[in-house]
């Protein structure tokens, strides 16, 4: 299947993940300041801890219909194309997702909607602090091996 919205709709999906965690997922927009600039949409698993990121993209110059339509392109890619590493890559779709903004979640959720995303997938939440704090700390490692990498 080459239609991602396709390829998306057809994965299984669980409450739990294979590691028998929540299948939960959090993404969030972060700008990487390392040359050269671009944004990543960072997923991460609060419970797991296990996050990954798309793109580079460079979302500053987009329209806002455009920039929410790329966000939630690189969503169905992460998922998509497997979560995890080399043999142990999963192909499953969340049970659930969430932001860290609430125009994120509604635009997102509008986006995913349109492209035709199964019903039970096109609501995205809004994080509670708790789990914002789970994403800024892997962004924060994130980052910073992104960084010691260029020096």
């Amino acid at each position: 299947m080459s239609d991602p919205v396709s390829a998306f709709n057809s994965l299984p999906r669980h409450a739990r993940t294979f590691e028998d965690v929540p299948n939960d997922w959090i993404f969030t927009v972060r700008h990487v300041p390392v040359y050269p600039e671009a944004d990543l949409i960072m997923l991460v698993n609060p419970t797991s801890r296990e996050s990954r990121c798309e793109g580079p993209v460079e979302l500053s110059k987009l329209m806002p219909r455009d920039y929410y339509g790329v966000i939630a392109q690189c969503l169905l890619s992460a998922f998509v194309s497997g979560l995890g590493t080399g043999e142990d890559r999963k192909k499953v779709a969340p049970w659930t997702w969430k932001t860290t903004e609430e125009k994120m979640a509604r635009e997102v959720s509008g986006v995913l909607k349109a492209l035709g995303v199964r019903e039970e997938l096109v609501d995205v939440g809004v994080a509670d602090e708790e789990v914002k704090k789970v994403a800024e700390a892997q962004w924060r490692d994130v980052l910073g091996t992104l960084q010691r990498s260029v020096a």
